[in-house]
């Protein structure tokens, strides 16, 4: 991995989006998605605790387009800020806020409760104020779920 601290990490304490559910780092009850770049993938992994479940012994899958969307937006921003040159942690006053427009899932098998998940998302287009991000779940090495999120980025 590249980066030592996790691209949510690694945003200004005033950035609005460290509260989010799913990947705001400030958020005593959400599910804290840690994003790393390798290479040009952005790769996070996460442990679904009992409480994330469906039925018994299976993640929820609202928890699991959760994830799917907010480590795509992740990855969307910071490779935003990779090609505009710009730091998460120091240039917090040109940052574009990024807001999700279209997401589409498909869930290949079940996901199991007790396992370690890998999420693995690339960007696949640019359009003028969007982004698109292809993401997948994997548990046990198994591909689980993938998804599709456009990315909208306001302040381009």
């Amino acid at each position: 991995m590249e980066a030592s601290l996790a691209l949510q990490d690694n945003l200004p304490s005033d950035n609005p989006i460290r509260g989010c559910f799913g990947c705001g780092a400030d958020n005593a009850h959400g599910l804290h998605i840690k994003s790393y770049f390798d290479g040009n993938e952005g790769v996070a992994t996460w442990r679904p605790e009992n409480h994330h479940c469906s039925y018994p012994g299976y993640l929820n899958g609202g928890i699991a387009c959760t994830l799917i969307d907010c480590h795509s937006a992740s990855i969307a921003l910071a490779v935003e800020c990779r090609e505009r040159g710009l730091d998460l942690s120091r240039d917090s006053d040109q940052l574009p806020s990024a807001w999700t427009r279209a997401m589409s899932v498909e869930f290949l098998k079940p996901v199991p409760l007790k396992a370690a998940l890998t999420l693995k998302a690339r960007l696949v287009s640019k359009g003028r104020t969007s982004r698109t991000v292809r993401c997948s779940i994997y548990a046990d090495g198994e591909e689980c779920i993938t998804g599709e999120v456009t990315v909208v980025m306001t302040g381009l």
